[in-house]
């Protein structure tokens, strides 16, 4: 009998090794369903500032990453620059410069308290673009990601939409086990209508994440015929009629730039047949709701209280930035009840100095060229036109910080560098396929 149970066993042992455990396109889909399901408002109330379940799991999988690259042998890897990887390496060590500046100043407690909560939102962020950077290690693995992300953006979009149409929130109907409330989310209005925000925690950071999920969308609805038409189109369809029907300016020329980079790409045929459908579907909106198109009109043509309020916050940015030029006052710790400044170029410049923004810069700066140059590498649709997609996206991205406090929004943050860590992961599939394409001829 001891022979049987020792092979049985033998067998049960053999069968857990095959076990295989998540990818990192699993840890980023979990991440996604945290980050745009989950209410930005909500936490973990012992944890504070830190509770935020997407963080969380961020936190995590920078551990996860970290632990991968130790028990890697020596010498075996990627020996080419990882740019998008460099640069998250210099923003973290930006800001733990300011960081510990921060920590040689007498600032207030508040500060002092949200600049150890600065660090760990940074951990998260770079934790999650080096997971997407170093751990999507196939273009089919990479597509199955891409696709979930526009499931996710045209649900996000659709919530958005109900939320428009019947003035309610409905996001604060939402009990979650074990989260708390630790903001106000809900919906707001402008000119008389309804600014959606999904589960956003503002109608602008719900805008920025629309803008840059829409190049995705775009490319999925025009390359990838592995679904079908009406799925592939119908986020492409919710992305675009709710950034027209968010009552915003940031999101209208997000919009425009993200066409203004991807149109040129595209056949003739697909050119007209989705200015023939944006057309229907502006004079929709016209017929369907009345007094938006002046509204918009109205928006670009005249003064506006939020365009004042935040020209006229530049002379006291310039002010606290003089104060510590190069390393700033430390992460998180430019608080609203100084100045709400609705540009987080300016804002990162007082609390991280030249030397972080310059390294904030250097990571959108560096996905956007990874990914563009790595188009020329060349492979089979839909891979080969996603590159000129996660360049519009970054540069939506980019756009969306100049207009908010966006560091302040985990979404909105969220998204630029999850998406920066999929132009590093663009670019070192394109780059491995040119080099195996290069060998076999």
């Amino acid at each position: 009998m001891a022979a049987p149970m020792r092979g049985r066993h033998e067998s049960v042992v053999a069968k857990f090794g095959q076990l295989k455990g998540p990818d990192a396109v699993t840890v980023i889909t979990w991440y996604a369903v945290l980050l745009y399901v989950v209410p930005a408002d909500r936490r973990i109330e012992a944890l504070g500032g830190a509770g935020s379940p997407a963080y969380l799991l961020a936190i995590v999988a920078l551990l996860w990453w970290a632990w991968h690259r130790s028990q890697r042998p020596a010498g075996v890897g990627r020996q080419d620059i990882q740019w998008v990887r460099t640069a998250a390496f210099v923003f973290v060590a930006a800001c733990v410069a300011s960081y510990t500046k921060s920590a040689l100043t007498a600032l207030p407690y508040s500060d002092v308290s949200v600049a150890d909560l600065g660090l760990i939102r940074v951990g998260a962020l770079v934790g999650i673009l080096l997971v997407a950077n170093d751990g999507i290690t196939s273009e089919e693995r990479f597509m199955v990601l891409v696709r979930r992300l526009t499931m996710f953006a045209g649900l996000y979009a659709g919530l958005g939409l109900v939320q428009f149409f019947t003035g309610l929130n409905i996001v604060d109907t939402w009990q979650i086990p074990g989260l708390s409330v630790s903001g106000n989310i809900g919906i707001g209005a402008r000119a008389g209508f309804v600014r959606a925000a999904a589960t956003a925690a503002h109608p602008l950071e719900y805008a920025v994440v629309l803008s840059m999920m829409l190049p995705f969308c775009l490319t999925v609805a025009i390359y990838d015929r592995s679904r079908s038409a009406f799925l592939r189109w119908l986020p492409v369809a919710a992305i675009t009629l709710s950034s027209v029907l968010s009552v915003s300016r940031s999101a209208l020329i997000s919009l425009a730039a993200v066409f203004l980079i991807l149109v040129p790409s595209w056949a003739p045929a697909i050119r007209r047949s989705v200015g023939f459908v944006m057309a229907l579907g502006a004079v929709a909106v016209y017929v369907a709701v009345p007094g938006m198109a002046g509204t918009i009109v109205g928006m670009f043509s005249g003064s506006d209280s939020s365009v004042m309020s935040r020209t006229d916050s530049y002379d006291d940015a310039v002010s606290f930035f003089l104060v510590s030029p190069f390393f700033g006052r430390g992460f998180g710790t430019f608080l609203p009840a100084y100045r709400i400044l609705d540009n987080q170029y300016l804002g990162s410049s007082i609390e991280i100095g030249l030397v972080g923004l310059s390294s904030l810069l250097a990571v959108i700066v560096s996905a956007m060229a990874v990914a563009g140059f790595a188009r020329r590498h060349g492979s089979e649709q839909p891979m080969r036109p996603m590159g000129l997609a996660l360049v519009a996206s970054m540069v939506a991205g980019g756009l969306g910080f100049a207009f908010f406090d966006a560091f302040a929004f985990p979404q909105a943050c969220g998204t630029l560098f999850l998406v920066a860590g999929i132009c590093g992961a663009y670019a070192n599939l394109q780059r491995t396929d040119a080099a195996i394409t290069g060998r076999l001829s």
